[in-house]
């Protein structure tokens, strides 16, 4: 401990040492000799004990801030300030950002696990769902039967086959009238049919010949319903070639037609019902005759619909 307060760690310090300055002869002349740092405590001395300071010195201090009382100031060389961090701050950084990539990973397969958990529950509630509504209700699928095919607007392609001239091409406007018988076995499912977004379509040999649709409306439980499905034609050339087929056909009284028809279909259980889901039935018909009393010779209906638990 030296007079007016000032401490310095070194044991022989000249008298610029206790002002808070570096030796610099002795760490010019031997650079290895002097200390890495040198650590000045000092208090200010009372203005009556101070030196009265060199001009420059005093213009020097006048520019620095004053120093509190109770402060210290610690002086070191420029060289020793290291500006890189030290190697064990750069370990410790990795280590912790790998800690952190490691949480995250880990929190994100656990949520990952969470939903996986939750689809597989989910999944299981709606199989139970299903598997009671089919043992309690148990659905079966509608049955759809074609009764006749009433044709109209094709009487002339038989005149204009057998004569011997070249046949001029005509457009036919033909029109049929699908009478179809509509069977629902359910005693606890009613069926809604859709009208909007359904199709009716009569084809020849591949050969579209008419568009409809199907008539929207309600079938209860175990009921038997007879509905008309009207198709339409406008301004339908046939080749010669397909012009020679109807018309041989029609001379031996088997003429086939295909109907095709899509229908969205509701189911009614208790007080709900389902999502609409469409009902496609294609049936091969073959009738005697062009005409509107024309009777099916054969017949044959092929139902697909998307419930999963219908039965045939």
């Amino acid at each position: 401990m030296v007079p007016h307060g000032r401490v310095h760690p070194a044991a022989a310090a000249s008298s610029s040492d206790f002002s808070g300055e570096m030796n610099q002869s002795a760490a010019s002349s031997d650079p290895s000799s002097s200390p890495p740092y040198s650590f000045h405590f000092e208090k200010p001395l009372p203005p009556t004990a101070a030196a009265p300071p060199p001009a420059d010195a005093r213009r020097y201090q006048q520019l620095l801030p004053a120093p509190q009382p109770g402060t210290y100031v610690v002086q070191m060389p420029k060289d020793k300030v290291f500006r890189v961090p030290p190697p064990e701050n750069a370990r410790l950084f990795q280590h912790y950002t790998r800690r952190a990539r490691r949480r995250a990973r880990c929190s994100c397969a656990r949520v990952c696990s969470w939903l996986l958990l939750a689809l597989v529950l989910l999944a299981a509630a709606l199989a139970a769902s299903a598997a009671v509504v089919y043992l309690v209700f148990k659905p079966r699928q509608p049955d759809y039967t074609l009764l006749s095919l009433a044709v109209s607007g094709l009487g002339g392609i038989l005149g204009n086959a057998s004569s011997t001239a070249a046949p001029a091409p005509v457009a036919f406007s033909p029109e049929f009238d699908a009478t179809v018988r509509a069977d629902n076995p359910n005693g606890k499912i009613g069926v809604h049919y859709e009208g909007g977004g359904s199709h009716v379509a009569v084809s020849y040999g591949g050969v579209r010949l008419a568009d409809g649709a199907w008539p929207a409306f309600y079938q209860g439980p175990r009921n038997v319903t007879v509905l008309v499905a009207t198709a339409k034609g406008l301004g339908i050339r046939f080749s010669e070639r397909l012009l020679g087929d109807i018309a041989a056909a029609g001379r031996l009284r088997s003429v086939p037609f295909d109907v095709d028809v899509k229908v969205p279909v509701r189911l009614q259980v208790g007080g709900v019902r389902t999502w609409a889901v469409p009902v496609r039935v294609r049936c091969a018909v073959v009738v005697d005759r062009l005409a509107a009393d024309a009777k099916v010779v054969s017949k044959s209906c092929r139902v697909k619909a998307r419930f999963l638990f219908w039965k045939d």
